[in-house]
């Protein structure tokens, strides 16, 4: 849409819709939902991004948004920085971004900021502040919900076994293997497919097959990839959708049941198998193999005192609890992954980037398909970086501070309860932090690239996988997945992908923030 410049008539028309509502919703916020609330006005002492009540309706402040974003012909990244320039690296918004929790939301925008809040997150019981939905989808005790504390380093303890350099280094051979085959098939089929189902299927599989050791070998078990590739759809549709009484709700949580009966049926077998034999103690017993993730998730919960699952345990944890975030590691060993991965290929395959893949291809020429091998694809590695820059999954993360908490920003007193909005991505595509920020340049990530190169400031500013004790436990596994990925892709010398530069973009989203439009039709060819 074009911007707004000189009154443009047409522009204007095209608001019209959103401001008619939006001035209706701030008539109804005004008279019905404005409360002189005594916490908000001790609050008040950094800038309001909103020029509207400070605790004005969701919807008004979504639409408001919305208008901003298109008057200025961006999306949020540009609006929180046009916001920043104008008002400083802190200021108040309205409540959208709250999650149905009561009190303020403050935006921190500086990354020196957000480090010197971090460092108090276990004194100030920080908790990822997610829509009730999206926590409902993940469970309430799932690694992103709980604050930091014992039950979460416990947690987080109990699933790294499964994420050490020796199970990625055994994971290396399958994941080569399994994306070879999505390549060849892609390109021996010679017809234009969704490239970003393709990628989605694939690594679902690969992800039940390293971490449950779900194969293909058995119609049975091909039954059960088909109906979990299909029941991811649509818990992904249900984690923003507009509430847990909405049908895309109601058919994700359905959907995430069903997954969730098969993983559990699954781990309760194997622990109740571990727990008799007592397979549990001792680091020699901690399997080191493809499929064997719940085995040594299993060995970890008994190495921690778990006796069973309704006997004594301390209150660090529940065996429920460890198992429920069985779900949790499933969805976001493979979602951001594929996500990435296509906004990866499209990125990389554009006709402006071939200089790019030219070298990449050279590059990937050099090494073996193996863990080290992939540990030294130094380009392969720049290339996620730039992708996760302009095609980042999340742009911000809400962390929640209880009542009676009180946390100091550029030494002002901020008290609870409140949102701390940690906003990142308005960095990503800002010029004066990234040279050429609308532009794939993948080298700007190596140290030896000159001008081009990521600055310091740019290095600390940058955080795809969030920070903390609540930073993305599986993003080793992530970034092994993804190099490995494009590794497979481009070992085949002048293989590239096919697809309408007009049609086919990066276009903003919720969640991801920024995507590849369309689900990606391309065609894989040789050239």
């Amino acid at each position: 849409m074009a911007s707004i410049t000189g009154g443009s008539s047409d522009a204007l028309l095209g608001l019209m819709p959103y401001l008619v509502a939006a001035l209706s919703l701030l008539v109804v916020t005004y008279f019905f939902q404005y409360k002189n609330n005594k916490q908000e006005q001790k609050n008040k002492n950094f800038p309001n991004a909103i020029p509207f009540p400070f605790n004005l309706h969701p919807l008004t402040e979504l639409l408001y948004l919305v208008i901003m974003a298109k008057l200025k012909g961006g999306g949020l990244d540009v609006y929180y920085r046009n916001i920043r320039k104008r008002h400083g690296d802190v200021f108040f918004m309205g409540p959208l971004f709250a999650a149905q929790r009561p009190g303020p939301v403050l935006a921190i925008t500086h990354p020196d900021d957000q480090s010197a809040i971090m460092k108090k997150e276990k004194e100030l019981e920080l908790i990822v502040n997610m829509p009730d939905t999206c926590t409902a989808i993940h469970g309430m005790e799932n690694f992103q919900h709980l604050s930091s504390g014992q039950k979460h380093s416990a947690l987080r303890k109990i699933y790294s076994s499964i994420l050490s350099p020796r199970s990625l280094e055994d994971f290396t051979l399958t994941i080569i293997d399994h994306f070879r085959s999505l390549w060849d098939g892609l390109e021996a089929s010679g017809k234009e497919v969704k490239l970003t189902n393709a990628i989605r299927e694939a690594q679902l599989k690969l992800m039940c097959k390293i971490l449950y050791g779900l194969d293909t070998e058995t119609d049975e078990e091909k039954r059960v990839l088909v109906e979990f590739t299909n029941d991811f759809e649509l818990t992904e549709k249900a984690l923003f959708a507009p509430g847990k009484k909405s049908k895309a709700f109601i058919e994700g949580l359905k959907a995430r049941e069903r997954i969730s009966a098969v993983i559990n049926e699954r781990f309760d077998a194997i622990f109740d198998d571990r727990l008799k034999r007592g397979d549990g103690a001792g680091e020699e017993n901690h399997l080191q193999r493809v499929g064997s993730a719940m085995e040594q998730i299993a060995d970890a919960l008994i190495d921690s005192g778990c006796t069973g699952k309704d006997g004594p345990y301390d209150d660090r944890l529940s065996y429920y609890t460890a198992r429920e975030n069985l779900y949790l590691l499933l969805e976001a060993s493979h979602g951001t992954t594929m996500y990435i991965t296509s906004s990866l290929m499209y990125l990389l395959n554009h006709p402006d980037n071939y200089d790019t893949l030219q070298r990449v291809r050279k590059e990937a020429s050099t090494l073996s398909p193996t863990y080290d091998g992939l540990k030294n694809f130094s380009l392969g590695e720049a290339c996620t970086q730039e992708t996760m820059r302009l095609a980042p999954i999340a742009g911000s993360v809400p962390y929640y501070i209880s009542e009676g908490k009180s946390v100091k920003v550029q030494e002002k007193t901020v008290q609870g309860p409140a949102t701390l909005m940690f906003i990142s991505s308005h960095w990503y595509s800002d010029p004066d932090v990234f040279q050429e920020a609308d532009s794939f340049i993948p080298q700007r990530w190596l140290d030896d690239n000159g001008d081009l190169a990521v600055s310091t400031f740019a290095k600390k500013a940058f955080r795809p996988f969030g920070s903390g004790r609540h930073i993305c436990l599986g993003y080793p596994l992530a970034k092994l997945v993804i190099k490995a990925n494009l590794y497979c892709f481009v070992s085949k010398a002048n293989r590239s992908i096919q697809f309408d530069t007009k049609k086919v973009k990066i276009v903003d989203d919720l969640f991801p923030m920024k995507k590849v439009d369309e689900d990606f039709p391309g065609k894989v060819v040789c050239e």
